[in-house]
């Protein structure tokens, strides 16, 4: 199985450890160093994941193989996962014709918008909503900094060519560059240093020009315009988003845990374009910015594409955040994974029945589309972002239901 993830202590490697015999670690011998739970008769042993207790080590061995974190069996493929659903020709995209951007110069939408009414809310939710907005605040940070000399910026808005900050396209190279031995060995390297910095998930392709979009658009300012970006590589990067907090969706503690994976996304990408200028070759990160990081992210193997319109991977379902980093290092590509994403979101509606917003097809896949912010040419579940978008606003902070839904997205696989 191929799997990816970066070296350190955390409930994830937890469940690796206690449920994978291809961790190397006995269940048996975890249990025989867990304490026992003073609240309950001598003898009683406690699960640290659920709080269930059982009388021996031997039934606690038995009780967290259960909770081990089930990988499906991955294939390397050739092709993406994608590709017999590209049924029309694929054009590239217009940044502004994007559901936030939208939002500025779309009439229709943004009158739609204007008049939306946040829920009535008691006293006391009102204290309740001060105090998740500042939860939200806080782990937006980071990425509301790294970009704090573009007017009018206030978070999640990505980044365009040009942009000073973190983000910047204009750190120079080193002049004095390292010699490399081969692009297997450099990928290898570049993938160690991303997991350094921060990535839970981290693969490269060739940037395919038809993700890129065809006109960037700042809609801070409304700056627009075409758009090259002339790098050969797309390292590919995601950032696990905390799972208790997604699990409160739709309420502020999902929109910190979303919050706090664009402040890791402005540090991640950044930090390894650097690292690659430093060794002496041109890189630029990019967040939600100068190109599509789904189908990016799919070439690069590291997931698929899932019902509700989002890269699925077999770590974390739809559970992360991407951003990435353009580059003409010499790399080796990934191949593409197949994990029976597509079979299972033929018969699964889950993210389906638990939209509020009602934005996310049922049934068959199909080439219609539900407004401009959805791609022509393409057989899948298109998501009717607009409602979607009218629903946040209604709710009065984001929505992450159809991540929260997601069987891929738990901690328990038994289902696998």
């Amino acid at each position: 199985m191929a799997t990816e993830g970066k070296p350190k202590v955390s409930r994830r490697d937890f469940l690796f450890k206690t449920g994978r015999a291809a961790a190397g670690v006995a269940a048996a011998e975890l249990a025989a160093t867990l304490p026992r739970s003073s609240a309950q008769q001598p003898g009683t042993w406690v699960c640290p994941c659920c709080g269930r207790a059982v009388d021996t080590a031997e039934a606690l061995q038995a009780h967290i193989a259960e909770h081990q974190r089930r990988l499906p069996t991955i294939r390397r493929v050739q092709r993406p996962t994608y590709d017999p659903y590209l049924v029309g020709p694929i054009e590239r995209f217009d940044q502004k014709d994007e559901v936030f951007c939208r939002s500025v110069w779309d009439e229709t939408l943004w009158h739609r918008l204007a008049s939306v009414a946040p829920k009535a809310a008691s006293e006391a939710m009102h204290m309740r909503a001060i105090e998740g907005a500042a939860s939200v605040a806080g782990a937006l940070w980071v990425e509301v900094k790294a970009a704090s000399l573009v007017p009018g910026y206030a978070g999640y808005d990505g980044h365009v060519q040009g942009a000073d900050g973190l983000y910047t396209w204009d750190d120079p190279v080193n002049t004095d560059k390292l010699s490399l031995s081969s692009a297997a060995e450099t990928s290898a390297m570049i993938k160690k240093v991303a997991r350094l910095y921060g990535a839970d998930l981290v693969g490269i392709c060739e940037l395919d020009e038809r993700w890129v979009y065809s006109n960037y658009f700042d809609y801070t300012t409304g700056e627009a315009g075409p758009l090259q970006v002339p790098y050969k590589y797309a390292i590919v990067m995601g950032i696990e988003m905390n799972r208790e907090g997604i699990e409160q969706s739709p309420r502020w503690e999902a929109s910190a845990a979303t919050a706090l994976a664009y402040s890791r996304m402005a540090e991640l990408a950044p930090s390894l374009a650097k690292y690659i200028r430093a060794l002496g070759y041109p890189a630029v990160p990019s967040g939600n910015d100068t190109a599509q990081s789904i189908p990016l992210a799919i070439d690069a193997g590291l997931g698929e594409l899932g019902r509700n319109g989002l890269l699925i991977t077999p770590q974390f379902g739809p559970r992360q955040r991407l951003c990435k980093v353009f580059t003409d290092i010499p790399l080796q590509p990934d191949r593409p994974i197949d994990f029976g994403l597509q079979a299972f979101c033929e018969r699964c509606n889950a993210c389906t029945w638990n939209c509020p917003a009602g934005a996310i097809r049922q049934g068959a896949r199909t080439t219609e589309v539900t407004a401009i912010s959805n791609r022509k040419g393409l057989l899948r579940w298109p998501v009717d972002v607009t409602s979607c978008f009218i629903f946040w606003a209604e709710n009065g902070c984001d929505c992450s239901n159809c991540i929260k839904a997601c069987p891929w997205s738990k901690a328990q696989r038994l289902w696998l």
